[in-house]
């Protein structure tokens, strides 16, 4: 993530100076890719700065914190003790300090309003495996922004530039928020590897899988971007195919797919009350909620 940032921000015209990673290989590798004389730091280093690193990161006027969530506060903190030292120097009249994460409000970075930044945080809503790619994927994503208004201003503009698109969130709905996003994108590469697994009992390979059911996965994100979700449901619970569904939980079971049967069974809840939105018979939707209810106490 915060190799992406920093590659998104030099090709939209801003200036990196300074980028610190846990460790000094990934400090070097990252400050190399974005390039133009960025700053390479460890979390070691930055405990330790000499005056010309210090001043290289005090006279930045944003600090952009994209650590796993469970270190933001302890970063901000640390970042906090930097830049109220006597050795960095008066303050900046504008400083702004942000973090990417999705769950958290800016509301940990406070430590670091009493170094005169104004804190916020701007969230990517984009899957990022490798920087470059990530990079480029920001000029179509949406981004969460919330916090001070000097901060939501400063990440509003910075999303223009990216070419994506702001949505502000109230700080009380961040993890709800995030929750939310975690189900549409790391739980359904989570969903794909259950449907991997099962096509492994029937003799596929992990490649033919994925050959087999990406397909079938980018059509269903196409009829979403066209149609409601009970409109988009296809396949058996759309059919009302009770036989099917039968002999779907027996074969789960044989296999011993646990996992396969526990997301079968919660997901098929949810795609009755779709099928129901839809029209399909009520008779036949009905036969199916008793069919996974029993099955799921004979195998509980």
């Amino acid at each position: 993530m915060g190799t992406a940032l920093g590659l998104a921000l030099k090709a939209a015209g801003y200036r990196v100076d300074v980028v610190v990673a846990q460790r000094p290989d990934h400090a070097r590798r990252a400050a190399k890719a974005i390039g133009g004389g960025t700053l390479g730091l460890s979390a070691k280093q930055l405990s330790r700065l000499n005056q010309t690193q210090l001043d290289r990161l005090s006279n930045s006027s944003l600090v952009l914190i994209t650590t796993p969530d469970d270190a933001i506060a302890e970063v901000a903190g640390r970042v906090t003790m930097i830049f109220k030292s006597e050795r960095a120097g008066k303050a900046r009249s504008r400083r702004i300090a942000m973090h990417t994460s999705g769950a958290l409000s800016s509301e940990v970075l406070r430590p670091l309003q009493s170094a005169g930044f104004a804190t916020g945080s701007l969230h990517p809503l984009v899957s990022i495996s490798d920087s470059r790619s990530g990079a480029k994927s920001f000029g179509r994503a949406f981004f969460s922004v919330e916090g001070d208004p000097a901060a939501v201003r400063l990440a509003k503009s910075i999303i223009r530039d990216f070419g994506g698109q702001a949505l502000t969130i109230k700080a009380r709905h961040k993890s709800l928020y995030h929750a939310a996003a975690v189900m549409a994108s790391p739980h359904l590469v989570a969903l794909y590897d259950i449907a991997q697994e099962m096509l492994a009992h029937c003799g596929f390979t992990p490649g033919r899988a994925r050959q087999v059911l990406l397909p079938l996965m980018e059509s269903t994100v196409a009829n979403l971007s066209k149609q409601n979700p009970a409109n988009a449901l296809t396949g058996t619970f759309k059919r009302g195919d009770v036989a099917t569904v039968r002999r779907h939980l027996a074969a789960m079971e044989s296999e011993g797919l646990r996992n396969a049967l526990a997301a079968y069974r919660l997901l098929g809840k949810r795609s009755i009350d779709l099928a129901r939105k839809a029209g399909v018979k009520k008779s036949e939707l009905d036969q199916i909620e008793r069919l996974i209810e029993k099955f799921a106490s004979l195998t509980a």
